[in-house]
């Protein structure tokens, strides 16, 4: 092959390469820019969906659903007050709740730390706050909360909030009793407890020793209730209106 046949070869294959980049561009051009999926209309195609948020971690209390739990406590219901012979109307959505106790009405934040503790707390504007912690349960899948000790039983295992305690029995019988860290709110921290069933009275009952007292819990069905609890608990209702009503007649 002669020499200039050789340049000649060689600026044919630099000038076709330079086409291909040019036609490159047009198409880039005319598809909006984009590259990977295809465009409808001369428009950018629509990016894939943000992913769904991952649900609330549960910790140590996983095997409980508290997100089952959370559900389970949307919506009215008329509750126990902070004290004996008081009652109260909730309004439940989502992580807030509307609370009226006959005089104030309040909009407080809902958290649900434990399968046995739901939290309220009231936010002021200068930054303070200031929170009630009540045990609850659920009976048959229905709320229950109020002045007194509760938890859940499931087969053998159990979780129980006793005093400022929260409790887990396992199926092997090993007993765990729980705090909530003081420099990490939110997790808890467990150390050995001593806990399980018991025959009581001829009944089987839930026991649980908190500085060398010993407390016990009626079983009704899959849930655990103290004696205060078992007698007068909240009642979930139609709508708030309907809570405020069943609040009146019960003062």
């Amino acid at each position: 092959m002669s020499r200039f046949a050789l340049i000649s070869l060689m600026s044919a294959s630099v000038l076709a390469a330079a086409c291909s980049k040019d036609d490159k561009k047009s198409e880039d051009k005319s598809s909006g820019g984009t590259s990977g999926k295809a465009s409808e209309g001369g428009k950018p195609a629509k990016a894939d969906p943000a992913p769904a948020p991952a649900p609330k971690a549960d910790g140590p209390f996983a095997a409980w659903d508290l997100e089952g739990r959370r559900k389970a406590m949307q919506g009215a219901h008329v509750t126990p007050g902070d004290s004996l012979g008081t009652w109260q109307a909730w309004d439940v959505q989502g992580d807030k709740v509307v609370v009226w106790d006959g005089t104030n009405e309040q909009t407080m934040e809902l958290s649900v730390p434990s399968p046995c503790e739901v939290k309220t707390t009231v936010r002021s504007s200068d930054g303070s706050s200031s929170g009630t912690t009540s045990h609850y349960t659920l009976k048959d899948g229905v709320f229950i909360t109020g002045l007194g000790d509760a938890g859940s039983r499931k087969g053998a295992e159990a979780v129980a909030c006793i005093s400022n305690k929260v409790f887990t029995l396992d199926a092997a019988g090993t007993c765990l009793e729980w705090d909530e860290s003081m420099f990490d709110k939110g997790k808890y921290e467990s150390a050995p407890g001593t806990c399980g069933w018991k025959t009581e009275g001829g009944e089987q009952v839930f026991a649980a020793t908190v500085h060398g007292h010993v407390t016990t819990l009626q079983i009704h069905g899959d849930a655990l209730l103290s004696e205060q609890l078992a007698r007068t608990h909240s009642e979930k209702v139609a709508d708030f209106a309907a809570a405020k009503a069943a609040r009146d007649a019960k003062k």
